[in-house]
């Protein structure tokens, strides 16, 4: 036929297609009621609680936007359990002693953000968001707050329920100068914003400074090196510094906390 002339529909020589996916769309949507129903009863979770606080939900990427959230169940004292996004609400803290939370067993928790009550912004972390903490090497989390009333939203896996327990520990304090061939994790409240580090021998040194701002690598190198690193400027920070094959680090921190320490002689951290 020619380009301006009608053409003719052809006739249907198979099943009827509408038909066949009005059933498919049926039994997706019976066996998704059925996959949420055993789930909300393995986790004792309301179903329509699930994904309200984070999860594949609108507020997945900021849950303390949420007016509703899922506030996580303290099954036993000091540990915890919710989907992802669910808050932990703490009162009373004492601002001086770092939060450590330990995922258990076959748990994921990747981070968790801090805010004021109601999901208030008190401290600000990077970009204006509340302050993001991550995971240390060795899977715990430790955070550090300047208001003693906080709200803990957890960043665990969209699928699965996450289970965490809590402590309060100080642990080792560093004034000056501390040197070591192990894995460390300590404090430092001398007001100072940067510090010189020394290594040598063994292999890598990593470093992770903590403040109320939220968590940040100011140092992943191989030794030797002698150099400074800085962070954000804070009360107090905590350092986790992760030394493989025994690599020996030494870390100064200035006496004056507006000054920086010269670099160490050759030879020794």
């Amino acid at each position: 036929m020619s380009a301006g002339g009608r053409t003719r529909a052809g006739r249907s020589v198979g099943p009827n297609l509408d038909g066949f996916t009005v059933l498919v769309s049926t039994l997706g949507l019976v066996v998704a009621a059925i996959i949420g129903l055993a789930y909300a009863d393995a986790g004792d979770f309301e179903l329509d609680r699930i994904g309200a606080g984070g999860g594949g939900g609108d507020y997945a990427l900021s849950p303390w936007t949420n007016p509703d959230p899922v506030v996580a169940d303290e099954s036993d004292a000091d540990t915890y359990r919710g989907p992802d996004g669910a808050v932990i609400r703490l009162t009373g803290l004492d601002v001086d002693t770092p939060i450590v939370l330990t995922p258990a067993e076959d748990t994921r928790v990747s981070a968790v953000w801090v805010t004021g009550a109601d999901g208030r912004i008190v401290t600000e972390g990077e970009g204006g968001e509340p302050p993001r903490f991550s995971t240390l090497w060795d899977g715990q989390i430790v955070i550090l707050v300047e208001q003693p009333d906080v709200e803990l939203w957890i960043d665990g896996s969209g699928d699965e329920p996450w289970e965490a327990s809590l402590r309060f520990d100080r642990g080792l304090r560093a004034d000056d100068v501390l040197s070591s061939s192990q894995t460390l994790m300590f404090t430092h409240d001398g007001g100072a914003t940067t510090a010189r580090v020394s290594a040598r021998g063994g292999d890598n040194l990593s470093i992770q400074a903590v403040t109320a701002h939220g968590s940040e690598r100011p140092l992943t190198e191989d030794s030797p090196f002698d150099r400074s690193i800085a962070w954000r400027d804070a009360p107090l920070v905590l350092f986790y510094i992760e030394s493989w094959h025994d690599t020996a680090w030494r870390i100064e921190f200035p006496t004056d906390a507006g000054s920086t320490p010269t670099p160490t002689p050759e030879g020794t951290p």
